[in-house]
């Protein structure tokens, strides 16, 4: 009977969250549709050089690596993280409604600093909001990826819009496409509420810390390989197919593949991780990540095979974010759920991405379009080697931490 009772409260709060959530990942993830596929277009249509869009892009990561960890920390001293989420969001939409004055090359890297700078709160933050909810009803597993299902159909939604649009009217809308996202963003925003506390509020631990522990090292290592390697993906990706002759509607549809399949993960997530154990999800993503990059480095003017291989983006993205946060919350949980999101967000998306998109951008311009995806393959191949491991470590890392709990 209290197995049933427990059944029901997480399906109840399952409900709840695909209503309470669902809504700002359409959101966000829209925005991100926009930006992801075409802001390097944009870039090069503002007459940048490879190797400057390089640097850009860069820019547009560097800022996740502080910025995620400093909102992460004051959402736990301050207790809420919507109000946060809302004042990025008014934030970001008045930044970008100035980009379309935007001309010098400078100034394009310090809009890119300072926008991303604030955009960083928005992932680390709803994700926090998202899993300390499903934690407390034990729904993580079967909830979370039909909520960040929406995520994904916002993000298609933007791609094949942005496709379409910027194929008819040229490159100089983008900043008004993602002014219009941010704007539908903002509202979603403001219809949120924070979750309940789950008890007293107390001074958050140190979370810094935490990195000494050789098993929580490897996972970060393997995070930030991972994301290493997407810079190719999220830098490169649609230059190097118009480069090839695909047009700026087949670079959204390639795009869309890979979202779709991500989609049909999120929907069984619950099965895979039911039957799957969690080391060989994780490690897997890292191989066929190595497989997918290494295919799209060397044979990208196959266009079936390509769109073939997209469908590897449910596992090198969707199999490897749902993975990664599950394993992030044997470390970072409760008081320490904010700064443990900010922490994964800027050691990987954030350090990783701006080390992999200065590297991209350097092979491309030294080794070419093939090989720059030929070392997105190699970091990937890196990466399973920490994921790894990150497990073979971890029984060691926790006799450590017992013992010195014990002396204490």
């Amino acid at each position: 009977m209290a197995q049933a009772e427990q059944r029901a409260r997480a399906a109840g709060a399952g409900r709840v969250s695909e209503t309470r959530f669902g809504l700002f990942y359409l959101g966000y993830y829209g925005y991100v549709g926009v930006i992801s596929p075409y802001v390097s277009l944009f870039f090069a249509g503002r007459g940048f050089s490879p190797v400057q869009i390089g640097v850009l892009m860069a820019c547009f990561q560097v800022s996740r690596i502080v910025g995620p960890y400093f909102w992460g920390w004051l959402s736990d001293v301050m207790h809420t993280r919507v109000r946060l989420l809302r004042l990025a969001a008014v934030t970001s939409l008045l930044a970008f409604l100035m980009v379309p004055g935007v001309t010098s090359y400078g100034a394009m890297m310090a809009m890119m600093i300072g926008l991303n700078l604030i955009t960083s709160a928005m992932s680390p933050l709803g994700d926090a909001l998202t899993i300390s909810t499903l934690r407390r009803y034990g729904a993580f597993d079967y909830r979370y990826g039909r909520i960040r299902m929406f995520g994904s159909a916002g993000f298609i939604v933007a791609v094949l819009l942005g496709g379409a649009l910027f194929e008819r009217y040229g490159m100089e809308v983008f900043p008004w496409l993602a002014s219009t996202m941010l704007a539908l963003f903002l509202v979603v925003v403001f219809g949120m509420h924070d979750a309940p506390d789950d008890g007293p509020r107390v001074k958050p631990p140190p979370a810094l810390p935490l990195l000494r522990r050789p098993d929580v090292s490897w996972f970060f290592g393997s995070a930030f390989l991972m994301m290493f390697a997407h810079a190719a993906l999220y830098v490169f990706y649609s230059l190097y197919l118009e480069q090839l002759g695909y047009s700026k509607l087949a670079i959204g549809v390639m795009w869309t593949i890979g979202v779709v399949a991500e989609i049909v993960f999120f929907f069984f997530q619950g099965r895979l991780f039911a039957s799957v154990p969690l080391r060989t999800i994780l490690a897997g993503t890292f191989v066929l990540a190595a497989i997918r990059f290494g295919l799209t480095g060397y044979f990208a003017r196959l266009s079936w095979l390509m769109a073939l291989v997209q469908v590897l983006h449910a596992a090198t993205f969707g199999a490897h974010h749902s993975a990664s946060l599950k394993r992030l919350q044997r470390w970072f949980a409760g008081p320490l759920q904010g700064r443990g999101q900010a922490l994964y967000t800027g050691l990987s998306y954030g350090l990783g991405g701006t080390c992999g998109g200065l590297a991209m951008g350097w092979t491309w311009k030294a080794l070419g379009p093939a090989h720059t995806f030929g070392l997105a393959a190699l970091a990937a191949a890196g990466g399973a080697l920490c994921a790894f491991m990150t497990f073979r470590t971890e029984a060691a890392s926790d006799a450590k931490a017992q013992a010195a709990t014990a002396g204490r």
